[in-house]
């Protein structure tokens, strides 16, 4: 037998305190972040867990969002190496060679970055 969880309906008072946590993180410009750590959104997060809104299968533990952080972290980190071996005179298939990676994600980095690469 499944057990089936009542739906959970907060007091006014925990409504009008979850509006006002809503409100401060909105006010910080964190409307689309899902897995943000700053203090107010810990605070609205830990604040809608504890009147029953969030259970543990409506929050994932962020492995995506953190995937796709440190996608973009490694982009910027060679969007750097790109840049200065660029300034440095060299073809995309050298700066390809150098850091690794293939052709084709240095044009990616190029056009994404706005990058100015010496033709052949």
């Amino acid at each position: 037998m499944s057990k089936v969880k009542k739906r959970v309906r907060p007091t006014k008072e925990q409504w009008h305190e979850l509006n006002h946590l809503l409100d401060d993180v909105v006010e910080v410009g964190h409307v689309n972040e899902r897995n943000c750590r700053c203090t107010k959104c810990t605070k609205l997060n830990n604040y809608s867990k504890s009147i029953g809104l969030l259970d543990k299968e409506a929050t994932d533990d962020g492995r995506w969002d953190q995937r796709k952080l440190a996608t973009k972290h490694r982009h910027e980190k060679d969007a750097i190496k790109v840049t200065k071996l660029a300034y440095q005179g060299c073809k995309r298939e050298e700066i390809a060679n150098r850091i690794g990676r293939s052709r084709d994600y240095v044009s990616k980095l190029a056009v994404e970055f706005d990058i100015e690469i010496q033709r052949k």
